[in-house]
């Protein structure tokens, strides 16, 4: 009797431990690491891509706040709420990531190089009129032929123009979705903002050049000092970060490219 049981324990024991295995056997080998790469990879492959451009950086300050707030740590710390907010849906690359400086066209170079599907430079406002307000927002226009300024805007050394289109016009191509994209930021601001946003187009450098709807964003005078006030409170930019970013999702669900 007691041999008899001990072998169905003994047997019992067995058929569990082969239970097991094939269960841990399956785990390991349905999906394997590489697998696993692959189809995060291709997921990557098909997100939509924004570059942020926090203005300024390094010894270029930027606007100062009567308080001494920085333009340019303004702005990077809104970049970075940005990307916070629009990560992992869509892939966020900042032309900066630290205090240094970057020049004007490879900020519109990389954005090109990436294949970006929008640019969007950050900036805040600076006026001798303190108690100007608002937010402001361009997109590229260009200077009239008739402009002697219009000359000056020319590929700048040693860039390859492989596209057939002049470096100062290729933003021309874009003009329309880059004021879209504007407008539709413009509403998402208004719904919190206290003054209206305005938007205008302008030849601004940083978005010269630049292969995909572009456009820059001030976002607020920091020489007034309400804004700057509000523009070193965290709770203030993280609100902003999260209007721009459902604009920029805004944009995109109604503008298949």
């Amino acid at each position: 009797m007691g041999y008899s049981t001990d072998f169905r324990v003994t047997s019992g024991f067995h058929k569990w431990a082969s239970i097991c295995i094939a269960l841990l056997a399956a785990l390991l080998f349905s999906s394997t690491p590489k697998q696993t790469l692959a189809k995060q990879s291709l997921f990557e492959s098909y997100k939509r891509i924004v570059v942020l451009d926090p203005g300024h950086g390094g010894q270029e300050t930027g606007a100062r706040g009567p308080d001494g707030t920085l333009e340019k740590s303004v702005t990077l710390a809104l970049a970075r709420l940005i990307a916070v907010e629009l990560e992992p849906d869509l892939k966020v690359v900042l032309t900066r990531t630290d205090d240094y400086l970057v020049e004007l066209d490879n900020r519109t170079s990389l954005a090109n190089h990436l294949n970006a599907d929008i640019f969007i430079s950050i900036h805040t406002g600076a006026s001798f009129v303190h108690k100007i307000a608002g937010t402001s927002l361009y997109y590229y226009q260009n200077f009239s032929e008739s402009d002697p300024r219009a000359e000056q805007n020319q590929l700048p050394a040693g860039r390859k123009n492989n596209s057939g289109v002049r470096w100062q016009t290729v933003q021309n191509i874009y003009t329309d979705k880059s004021r879209k994209l504007a407008e539709i930021i413009q509403a998402r601001l208004n719904h919190r903002a206290s003054n209206p946003s305005r938007i205008e187009g302008a030849p601004l450098a940083v978005l010269q050049g630049a292969a995909m709807p572009a456009i820059v964003i001030e976002i607020g005078y920091l020489t007034n000092p309400a804004t700057e006030k509000s523009l070193q409170e965290q709770r203030f930019l993280m609100d902003l970060a999260e209007q721009i970013s459902l604009g920029i999702t805004d944009f995109f669900s109604q503008n298949h490219q």
